[in-house]
């Protein structure tokens, strides 16, 4: 694994989407919103018309990058939030099973924080997908491998819908 895909993976930067349901800010500063929120690996092919919301054009950079460029993990990170951001839920929970399957591999990363990137975005997909208690079980892994705002925001959002719909409040 090159140096620049391993500072790509350490400085992850967060993916705003066109969706009411998922949305993020920078990492570090406050998390107003109520949105979830997704994650993208920098230096990715791609990953800035993903940020600028035209999905079609950062996925078709992304796939097509040569593997010289960019490593497998951070590739299916980035397809995972594209593909949720175009619901396309069947290639979505591909990428994101791939890139959590990757990120249980990397011994080159030299933070293990960054599988709570594969998780977080695996759970939004399950979240989309009406699979609460999947979403709620890679929220926890994320937030329990990194403690950053965006995973302990989409943890905390879910356990509260949760215990909402089971108090009838919905």
């Amino acid at each position: 694994m090159n140096k620049n895909i391993v500072k790509g993976l350490i400085s992850a930067t967060l993916l705003l989407t066109a969706s009411n349901h998922v949305m993020a800010d920078t990492q570090g500063h406050n998390i107003s919103s109520t949105a979830y929120k997704m994650v993208l690996v920098e230096d990715v092919p791609g990953m800035t018309a993903l940020q600028a919301g035209h999905i079609e054009e950062g996925l078709s950079a992304t796939l097509s990058a040569s593997k010289y460029t960019v490593d497998d993990y951070s590739r299916y990170v980035n397809l995972c939030a594209g593909y949720v951001q175009m619901s396309d839920m069947e290639k979505a929970e591909k990428a994101c099973s791939a890139a959590v399957k990757s990120a249980r591999s990397l011994v080159a990363v030299p933070s293990m924080s960054v599988r709570a990137y594969a998780y977080n975005n695996r759970g939004i997909m399950k979240l989309m997908n009406n699979d609460n208690l999947g979403a709620l079980a890679d929220f926890k892994r994320a937030a329990k491998v990194d403690s950053s705002g965006i995973y302990k925001h989409n943890l905390e959002r879910l356990e509260t819908a949760l215990n909402s719909a089971q108090t009838g409040v919905l």
